[in-house]
């Protein structure tokens, strides 16, 4: 018995040390946090711009309005769950999210749950071609009701973010995105690099879709 509990111990003390090793190695490979706050900005703009044709499902319309909310946050249809719930939701989703996109690498998604371990508000930096506007948390409970489309006319509904997880160079971005259109919708990973200076989508696993 004395025996076993020995065995026992030198495994979670080797586990341990396992994981500590991984912890401190993915905190030395970790983007700057204030390069990665700027280029942000870059992805979520390079995200929305190629959507604003104003067809069912994109994202908007040049001449109407773009409506982005203000806080990241996992899942729109789970504001009214508490917030551990929606990380382990958001966690568990990943798996499908690196299933679906092989060119996502494990680090990165680590990196995503650790960058998504608290929200952040977005500032009004995004660059597009249409008219654009932060809804606050108040503003986003008000969806889609007649109130929201009085707050916010010629809007295409609402996009929601999380917080966009970088790789050690701000190369490759891997966020969780929603769009909110009335009668349709969808909530979706996407991937993406940066090529040639410019950020450009490789490939996104949706969650669900109406």
């Amino acid at each position: 018995m004395k025996l076993l509990f020995r065995v026992l111990r030198w495994i979670s003390v080797v586990f341990a040390v396992a994981v500590l090793a991984v912890f401190v190695t993915h905190l030395a490979l970790r983007p700057n946090p204030d390069a990665a706050n700027i280029e942000q900005y870059r992805v979520l703009s390079a995200y929305i711009e190629p959507g604003l044709t104003g067809y069912s499902h994109d994202l908007g319309r040049g001449k109407g309005m773009v409506v982005v909310a203000a806080r990241t946050t996992f899942s729109q249809p789970m504001v009214s769950s508490n917030k551990f719930r929606q990380y382990v939701s958001l966690v568990l989703s990943t798996g499908h999210a690196k299933a679906t996109i092989h060119q996502l690498s494990r680090s990165l998604v680590l990196e995503f749950w650790a960058t998504n371990l608290w929200d952040v508000t977005l500032e009004p930096k995004l660059h597009l071609p249409a008219r654009y506007e932060l809804a606050t948390e108040g503003e986003m409970n008000l969806y889609p009701s007649e109130a929201f489309s009085r707050r916010f006319p010629n809007s295409y509904g609402a996009l929601t973010f999380s917080r966009v997880a970088f790789n050690h160079d701000l190369t490759d971005a891997f966020f969780y995105t929603e769009h909110l259109c009335g009668l349709c919708g969808e909530g979706k990973f996407v991937y993406m690099r940066k090529t040639s200076g410019k950020w450009v989508v490789v490939d996104a696993a949706g969650t669900w879709i109406s």
